[in-house]
């Protein structure tokens, strides 16, 4: 800071003596030109005035202006320079008679053009005739009104460029003097200043850092002491407030950082003042800082913005659900509150938002109006059929011994269809409500389970006539969890494989151990499943041909049921799948 002072106080010190000397220059430079002008205005109307008596008794083109020009020269100490009003220099006190043809025609000089106009004309520039800066004066030489031409008078400007010399020299000098002087001074001075500001400039780095126990310590009794005690008071006031926000921002922090839920705080202007990581991922906000930028021009969704800008605008508090596309496919549900001062709750400051994720909530929702409306669909057709039939039969059909065994068999299939649909919807209800307990969790041979489910499986697959095989090594890990479950997951994939492949197909089981997992992967070369309804494969009730799979005998929940059975497991399942080209489903077990 020092350095600064000082600095500046030299460079001011500097300016000063240089600007005076300047302006004075400048001044000196501009009365010194003004006294030339009028002197060279007062001789040219002179000179004009002899050259109308010669005009009294000469004709203009008689006169010899080469040599009165040269004679009047001599007597007011100043280059004089004859012009016609065509241009043409027709004496010139610096040129020869014989070399006044070689000079170029003057009309088109500035002040040549005003004084043919009437007026005196001025102008200062380098001569190309002679080389030398001049000042020019024109005066129009007229006789009864009429312009005959110009007489112009020159000045050399190189008495004023030593004065400017001279001047300059005398500044610099007392520009030397001054800071000679006044440096030491002033540095002294500076000194006197500055060591305080120092040293509370240094304790203000400490505190900066944390050190608040640091205390400005100075001798002085004037301001600067004031300044250093109430530094110091500061110092500890601040102190203490800064352990209570960092508390209070720290509780804060943590808090909206767990939320799940997104949460942004904009002022008036809809300016971005809190937000936290979540809202951030739900409105697909990429930029680090976001504090100060307004909200709606963050958004790229424009349905979004929209439905955001509408519940901004309301003055009471609202809520609003937006479905968006990016980065993912979801619902969500904003909740607006006004934000008001404790102290003024008149006053709005501005609006607290609050996004919460209700796509799993919607889909839930939609799930189960589905399973109610398939439950009811899947349990009233049979009954219809049942109750239709048994109507008939008490109608008289009973009586005869064909129909009635026929009608009986329907009734007796229709109720086995019942029946698998009733223990689908217990083995369903069963997993998702207990999952595999402690006591359920034994030790599963892969490999046994493989080889009884293959010994039903060849069965079903000779009777479509397809291929059926399976691959896996000997020494397979065990796994743990309900061997039921596990054993009905493996039934249910491959009698599905069996199920949707043509006569002439192959299904093929292999089963692998991979990082610490057991892999288990069916494949059929059957009809396969559209791209679009693979999404939804595993839903309860959940078909890709309904006319098909009801052709076959299923009940709509074996995929829902092998999905939950993995999941009790804590593994995983995927679907690889072409259309006409067949399946492949890749189940995923931990050891």
């Amino acid at each position: 800071m020092k350095k600064k002072i000082f600095i500046t106080y030299a460079i001011l010190l500097l300016m000063g003596t240089i600007l005076t000397g300047l302006i004075s220059l400048s001044f000196i430079r501009i009365s010194y030109l003004n006294n030339i002008e009028n002197m060279l205005i007062t001789n040219g109307n002179l000179i004009n005035s002899l050259v109308e008596d010669k005009l009294n008794y000469k004709v203009f083109s008689e006169v010899d202006f080469s040599s009165f020009s040269n004679k009047v020269s001599d007597q007011i100490n100043a280059r004089v320079t004859f012009i016609d009003r065509y241009g043409k220099v027709i004496g010139d006190s610096e040129v020869e008679k014989e070399d006044l043809k070689e000079i170029e025609n003057h009309l088109y000089r500035e002040e040549v053009q005003k004084a043919l106009s009437g007026e005196i004309g001025k102008s200062e520039r380098f001569s190309s005739t002679v080389e030398v800066d001049y000042l020019y004066v024109a005066v129009p030489m007229k006789k009864g009104g009429i312009i005959y031409g110009v007489t112009r008078l020159a000045y050399p400007l190189n008495e004023i460029n030593k004065i400017n010399i001279g001047l300059m020299r005398n500044i610099l000098i007392a520009v030397i003097i001054g800071v000679v002087i006044a440096i030491p001074l002033g540095y002294r001075y500076l000194k006197h200043i500055t060591e305080p500001i120092k040293e509370i400039t240094n304790i203000a780095g400490k505190i900066a850092n944390g050190d608040f126990d640091s205390k400005v310590r100075v001798k002085s009794t004037d301001e600067i002491k004031i300044l250093a005690d109430t530094f110091n008071f500061m110092s500890s006031t601040i102190n203490a407030n800064i352990s209570e926000l960092h508390d209070k921002n720290t509780k804060l922090q943590s808090i909206i950082g767990s939320m799940k839920e997104g949460l942004i705080a904009v002022d008036k202007y809809k300016k971005v003042i809190l937000i936290n990581s979540q809202a951030k991922k739900f409105f697909n906000i990429n930029l680090e800082d976001v504090l100060g930028h307004n909200i709606l021009n963050l958004l790229d969704d424009s349905n979004l913005k929209y439905q955001l800008e509408e519940i901004l605008e309301k003055t009471t508090s609202s809520k609003v659900e937006v479905k968006l596309k990016d980065p993912k496919p979801r619902t969500i549900k904003i909740y607006k509150n006004i934000i008001k001062l404790n102290e003024d709750p008149n006053r709005i400051i501005g609006t607290l938002i609050l996004i919460v994720d209700v796509t799993e909530v919607r889909k839930l929702e939609k799930m189960r109006t589905d399973f109610v409306a398939n439950v009811s669909h899947e349990l009233k057709t049979p009954l219809t059929s049942i109750m239709g039939f048994i109507e008939t039969l008490k109608g008289g059909a009973i009586d005869n011994d064909k129909v009635r065994d026929r009608f009986l068999n329907i009734i007796e299939i229709e109720t086995e269809r019942l029946t698998r649909l009733i223990e689908d919807l217990l083995t369903l209800s069963d997993i998702e409500s207990n999952g595999i307990s402690f006591k359920q969790k034994v030790e599963i041979s892969v490999k046994d389970v493989i080889v009884e489910i293959s010994d039903m499986a060849k069965e079903l697959a000779k009777q479509k006539n397809i291929k059926y095989s399976y691959e896996m090594k000997e020494n397979l890990p065990y796994i743990y969890g309900s061997r039921d479950w596990f054993k009905q997951l493996l039934l249910n994939l491959v009698e599905n494989a069996i199920k949707y492949t043509p006569g002439g197909g192959e299904v093929k089981v292999l089963v692998y151990e991979r990082e610490n997992n057991i892999f288990i992967n069916v494949k059929d070369t059957g009809i396969g499943i559209p791209k679009k309804d693979i999404p939804r494969l595993f839903e309860r009730f959940y078909r890709v041909d309904k006319a098909r799979s009801r052709k076959v005998g299923g009940t709509g929940l074996g995929l829902a049921i092998v999905k939950h059975i993995v999941i009790a497991f804590g593994g995983k399942i995927k679907v690889k799948s072409e259309e006409g080209r067949g399946s492949e489903f890749i189940v995923r077990l931990p050891l």
